[in-house]
C-alpha cells in the first residue's frame, strides 16, 4: 500500500509527542520520588525561575545569611552512546542523598533545566543540547544563575556556598567565576577539564559548552575543593590534577582523592566528612582574615 509523504510525516509527529509525552510522565514520577525522599530530610519544594526554564529545587530555609547549594549533575543525558535520553532527570538522585547529610542550616538543592520537566514548561525549550553538548554553555549557566538570585531573595541570603556533583560541579566554577557572592565551591567526580575529560572517553568535545580549564585566572580566585574518587573512571584523578595544572595550581584550590569511593559509590556514608574537611580549609582563610567574596 502507497502512503503519501504527508501521511509518513504525520506519523512522525505523533511519534514524537508521544516520546515527550512519556518523558514528562517519567519527569513527573521521577519528581513525586524525589520530592518524598527531600521531604524525609526536612526539604521542601522551592521551584525556581531561570529564563524560560522552572527549575526544580528544594530547600531549608533556616537562620543565617549563608546559602548552601547543592547542584545536580549531567543526570541522564545519554540513552545509548549514540543518542541522547529523552529525559536528562536523574534517575537516582545522588546530590540530594549528599544534600540531605549536610547540617548546613539555609541550603538549597537545585536540579538542572529540563530535569524534573515542569508541566507547564514551554514547548521545544527542551532540546536536547542542553544536556548533550551544550549541557555547561551559557544558556545553562545564565539559568542556574538566575535561578540563584531568585533562591538569595526568597531565602534571604547573603553569600553562596555551591556544591556540584559531577557535572553540577562544572557548572558550580562556571557560576562562582562570574559573580561575586560565592564564598568558596566544592564539586565531586567533576569533569574540570572538559576537553581533556572528552579525549580520555573518546567522545566528540563539547563544543557548546564553557570549558572551566580554559578560564584559568578567573578560576584561580576560587577557594576550591574537588573530592575525586580512587576507582573514579568516568572522571579520574588525574583529570583533577590536570586541571590544578591548567589554571596554574593556586593556593585557594586542591584535589583530594576519596579511597574506597567511584563515581558514585562510597560517597553518601562518608559525606560529613569529607564536608568538614573542605569547610576546615575554608575556615583556616577565614580565620586569617581574608576576604572570601568580591575579589573577582
Amino acid at each position: 500500500m502507497n502512503r503519501s509523504p504527508l501521511w509518513a510525516l504525520a506519523l512522525v509527529a505523533a511519534m514524537l509527542l508521544l516520546q515527550a509525552a512519556c518523558a514528562a510522565t517519567d519527569s513527573q514520577a521521577l519528581l513525586g520520588e524525589t520530592t518524598r525522599e527531600a521531604a524525609s530530610g526536612g526539604l521542601s519544594p522551592c521551584d525556581l525561575r531561570g529564563g524560560e526554564f522552572t527549575l526544580a529545587g528544594f530547600a531549608r530555609p533556616g537562620p543565617g545569611s549563608a546559602l548552601t547549594v547543592y547542584i545536580e549533575g549531567d543526570g541522564r543525558a545519554w540513552a545509548t552512546r549514540a543518542r541522547p535520553s529523552d529525559d536528562p532527570t536523574p534517575r537516582e538522585p545522588l546530590t540530594l542523598r549528599l544534600a540531605l547529610r549536610d547540617p548546613a542550616p539555609k541550603l538549597l538543592y537545585l536540579a538542572r533545566p529540563c530535569q524534573y520537566l515542569a508541566k507547564d514548561q514551554p514547548a521545544g525549550a527542551c532540546e536536547s543540547s542542553l544536556w548533550t553538548e551544550a549541557r555547561y554553555g551559557p544558556k545553562v549557566v545564565d539559568a542556574l544563575n538566575q535561578a540563584l538570585d531568585e533562591a538569595k531573595e526568597r531565602l534571604h541570603a547573603e553569600t553562596l556556598s555551591l556544591v556540584g556533583y559531577s557535572g553540577g560541579g562544572v557548572l558550580a566554577m562556571l557560576l562562582a567565576a562570574g559573580r561575586h557572592d560565592v564564598t568558596d565551591v566544592l564539586t565531586v567526580g567533576a569533569n574540570l577539564d572538559i576537553r581533556a575529560w572528552a579525549a580520555y572517553h573518546g567522545v566528540s568535545g563539547l563544543a557548546g559548552s564553557l570549558n572551566p580549564a580554559d578560564q584559568g585566572p578567573a578560576m584561580a580566585q576560587i577557594w576550591q575543593t574537588h573530592l575525586v574518587g580512587a576507582a573514579d573512571t568516568i572522571c579520574p584523578p588525574w583529570l583533577c590534577e590536570r586541571y590544578l595544572d591548567r589554571i596554574g595550581r593556586p593556593k585557594r584550590a586542591r584535589c583530594l582523592v576519596v579511597e574506597g569511593a567511584d563515581h558514585r559509590e562510597g560517597l553518601v556514608r562518608r559525606w560529613p566528612e569529607l564536608l568538614s574537611m573542605h569547610r576546615e580549609f575554608v575556615g583556616e582563610k577565614e580565620a586569617a582574615g581574608l576576604d572570601l567574596t568580591g575579589s573577582r
